[in-house]
């Protein structure tokens, strides 16, 4: 999915070991809660190094109080969208590790509000259109899929930091009340209640082929 409130620090080309992990919980009555992390941690001497220089391949380096302040703008925006509530964001620049939690009322109210922080963010490259149909669900069946991450204005994996990109990790989770009856990526792991599935990739591989993180769900409500 397109969650902006990190992807500024990539910003700084930081072509590095990252674990993104997002999860989406689905209450019965078509509300829910997301949590989305970001895992620097690995790279956090990288970080720093280039938090101090002026430039980095042409690119002005933005400073720590310019990523606070781009974060906490989008931060805002998302609260006051309808729909969207409990919006938190845990920021550790000690570790580079940052934790966004929001409630949204359905699924329309998390595509659109999604969609409007990132169009107010300037996150995205200019001429990639953001896709709010990122994820569907009607109860029973829920599609989802995440965005081609090239379209975020952080620059291609150069070669020599192929290695450590291929570290990374991308999990998804997706949480029912309901048993989960069927699963369309073959990749993907059911929990042991049957109300859960993960999906992990290799973010090297998810930036070459965003698709490889797609799943259709299917569970079985109550017969009333």
């Amino acid at each position: 999915m397109r969650l902006p409130f990190l992807c500024f620090l990539l910003l700084l080309s930081l072509n590095s070991c990252i674990e993104i992990l997002d999860d989406i919980s689905f209450n019965a009555d078509g509300s829910g809660k997301l949590n989305y992390t970001i895992n620097l941690s690995s790279s956090k001497l990288k970080i720093n190094s280039i938090l101090a220089l002026d430039s980095l391949d042409g690119q002005k380096v933005p400073d720590k109080e310019d990523i606070k302040d781009k974060i906490a703008a989008v931060i805002t925006t998302l609260m006051n969208q309808d729909g969207i509530s409990a919006v938190a964001l845990t920021e550790d620049y000690e570790n580079y590790v940052f934790k966004l939690s929001l409630s949204f009322r359905d699924i329309n109210a998390l595509m659109s509000g999604v969609e409007v922080a990132l169009n107010s963010s300037n996150i995205t490259s200019e001429e990639s259109a953001i896709d709010s149909t990122w994820i569907s669900w009607d109860g029973a069946s829920l599609n989802r899929r995440i965005p081609d991450l090239n379209s975020f204005k952080f620059g291609k994996v150069k070669e020599e930091d192929e290695a450590l990109v291929k570290s990374g990790k991308y999990t998804s989770i997706s949480r029912f009340e309901y048993p989960v009856d069927s699963i369309e990526n073959p990749f993907a792991v059911l929990s042991k209640n049957n109300k859960a599935v993960m999906l992990r990739g290799s973010l090297f591989d998810v930036l070459q082929d965003p698709s490889i993180m797609g799943n259709r769900i299917s569970v079985k409500p109550p017969d009333y």
